[in-house]
């Protein structure tokens, strides 16, 4: 079972990424799955006013959603990892040794986690998706940090052929 994460900060193109991915690793005979924001039914504050509990509850939903699905497929392409949750905790509260040993373990489970970069499109109001530009560039900061300072392997997104090589090798 392969299980890939799409990472990176909000606005980026991850979702589209990662239904493309799915779709394609389908066309081809592979029983793929799509594991969609975690975020999106978080019913704590998001975004700039999240909270410590917003954080926890993001991140370790986004391993019991994992558990479930890996269950049902030979691929799991999942639309964020335990990291992101994290990289949004540590940008508002600093760094945690409990949830950052959590998350470098739990980094370990995933085949490959792709690193989505910042595009030139304008973030876009959808009613989840936080909008200022700054706040964008800062995540992506954290990002940079601390896949480093955890010492997570990664891969930097190239283009769609790449990427599915990382979904069927």
């Amino acid at each position: 079972m392969r299980k890939i994460a799409l990472i990176g900060t909000h606005g980026t193109g991850k979702t589209t990424l990662a239904h493309e991915l799915v779709a394609k690793a389908k066309k081809r005979g592979v029983n793929a799955e799509f594991l969609g924001e975690i975020v999106r039914g978080c019913p704590l504050p998001i975004n700039e006013q999240q909270t410590k509990d917003a954080s926890e509850w993001i991140i370790y939903n986004q391993y019991i959603k994992e558990l479930e699905l890996k269950q049902k497929c030979n691929v799991l392409v999942c639309d964020r990892s335990v990291l992101d949750g994290y990289v949004y905790f540590y940008k508002k509260f600093g760094r945690d040794p409990t949830l950052e040993r959590f998350v470098k373990d739990k980094s370990t489970t995933y085949s490959a986690l792709l690193r989505v970069p910042i595009n030139q499109r304008r973030l876009t109001e959808d009613g989840v998706r936080a909008t200022d530009e700054d706040f964008q560039r800062s995540i992506d900061k954290g990002f940079s940090y601390l896949l480093r300072e955890l010492d997570i392997p990664f891969v930097d997104f190239k283009d769609i052929d790449q990427a599915l090589k990382l979904v069927i090798p």
